[in-house]
């Protein structure tokens, strides 16, 4: 195991499988938000590193200069930015030239961000998001031959995907450093998706129930799966467990080295998941 620059929450890297092959036959995957930054390499067979930090923007060029992971030459990276300011068009009314029109109906205006546009073909629609200048610096002086997509439009592919063939409906909630993800799905059609800022358990239980409400959802009928960071001894499992009568923890479907496999099965989900969507 390593640790990378200024103390990653996670850091789990195969040191001798990584140093024993070319790193231009591995693929590299990171995820960029506002509070947070995690990357992990995987070669065609199983994922071989994986770090994270709870940083800023503004910290984020330093801990990627530090970390020789990351100045590597991949045979691909790709890059999810999760952010707030996005918003879901269908695909039957979407212009590319207004794709700046669709954001500034639901988020303020600012010269500061561009806007870009992924097509999320499950549901018919494209995934609208802004992109900051901070975050296009990043990616232009560090990553500038990577492919670059919004958390929808890894996020829902996968989990329409992974419940096809489920019965009823499931809410899948994905708890990053804070912000969380609510995801309703019924027989395998999306039914809602947004993001939510928190700070306490309480806030994450408080919009869990706020969606049930909203979309007239039977607390004892729904199946609430949980992935990211929460724990079953933590207070928000208590709290969800209390509220929600089935409850249980994603599994991923990718393997990790056996040097690494201390994660725990829906950490870091999306993350791991995101070359499925490529």
């Amino acid at each position: 195991m390593e640790t990378g620059a200024n103390k990653p929450n996670h850091s789990l890297i195969d040191i001798k499988s990584l140093e024993s092959q070319s790193i231009k036959d591995c693929h590299l995957s990171i995820q960029i938000g506002l509070n947070g930054f995690s990357f992990c390499i995987r070669n065609n067979a199983e994922v071989l590193a994986i770090e994270s930090y709870n940083n800023s923007l503004s910290q984020l060029e330093g801990t990627i200069e530090k970390n020789k992971w990351l100045s590597q030459e991949y045979a691909s990276t790709n890059i999810t930015i999760s952010t707030k300011k996005y918003t879901l068009i269908p695909a039957s009314l979407y212009k590319n030239e207004d794709r700046k029109k669709y954001l500034e109906l639901n988020h303020i205006r600012t010269e500061q961000l561009d806007s870009l546009a992924d097509e999320v073909k499950p549901i018919r629609s494209y995934a609208v998001y802004g992109i900051s200048k901070a975050e296009q610096d990043i990616i232009t002086t560090f990553f500038p031959k990577s492919n670059l997509k919004h958390f929808s439009s890894i996020h829902l592919p996968n989990m329409l995907a992974k419940h096809k063939n489920s019965e009823g409906k499931t809410m899948i909630v994905n708890v990053d450093y804070k912000q969380m993800h609510i995801t309703v799905i019924d027989h395998s059609k999306l039914l809602y998706f947004n993001v939510f800022n928190h700070k306490t358990a309480h806030d994450c239980i408080y919009y869990i129930l706020f969606v049930c409400e909203q979309l007239e959802l039977n607390p004892e009928h729904l199946l609430l799966e949980l992935m990211g960071d929460v724990k079953k001894d933590s207070e928000f499992y208590d709290l969800a467990y209390t509220y929600i009568r089935h409850v249980n923890f994603a599994k991923r479907s990718v393997k990790l080295s056996p040097n690494i496999d201390s994660l725990l099965q829906h950490e870091h989900y999306t993350l791991l998941h995101q070359h499925l969507c490529e």
